[in-house]
């Protein structure tokens, strides 16, 4: 009888833990974590923008050539065996080292939005994370969040 009581109240109490833990995402969290993504995202493009005005502003290096040389990934190794001059040896490791500076910095204010934004910090980052990767609703929660973001800030 005892066990039958202690079992039911440890089923009682499992229930309340896993009905807690998919609760533990809040809309606030979602709202805060789609601005932070927005942000990143804002930040990435740059990268592209960015990339794309030293190659206009790059004589004798078009679109076609960058892409080209791009396949070596900043390797001076693997640009000498796609055939590069030295200038455009030059220029690919210029373009890398501004495009790495720029990933770096992204990191830097994901980081931060993350532990200033969030309660809990890192923590709420990471479970919001995990939530979006395995939970549907929250996922579905989260795009709707996302998508009246967008739409505010197409209005504005």
């Amino acid at each position: 009888m005892k066990i039958n009581v202690l079992l039911t109240t440890c089923f009682v109490m499992l229930l309340g833990t896993v009905a807690s833990a998919q609760d533990e995402v809040t809309d606030d969290q979602l709202r805060k974590y789609a601005l932070m993504m927005e942000v990143i995202d804002a930040m990435k493009s740059e990268i592209s923008v960015l990339t794309n005005d030293m190659i206009k502003n790059q004589e004798g290096i078009d679109g076609k050539r960058y892409k080209e040389l791009a396949k070596a990934g900043g390797d001076a190794a693997k640009l000498d065996g796609l055939g590069a001059k030295e200038f455009e040896k030059k220029f690919m490791m210029l373009i890398y080292e501004k495009q790495e500076e720029r990933k770096d910095a992204i990191k830097q204010v994901n980081q931060i939005l993350a532990t200033k934004m969030l309660s809990n910090g890192g923590k709420s980052y990471k479970a919001i994370k995990a939530a979006l990767k395995s939970d549907e609703a929250v996922k579905t929660r989260y795009e709707e969040i996302a998508k009246s973001l967008e739409l505010s800030d197409d209005d504005a």
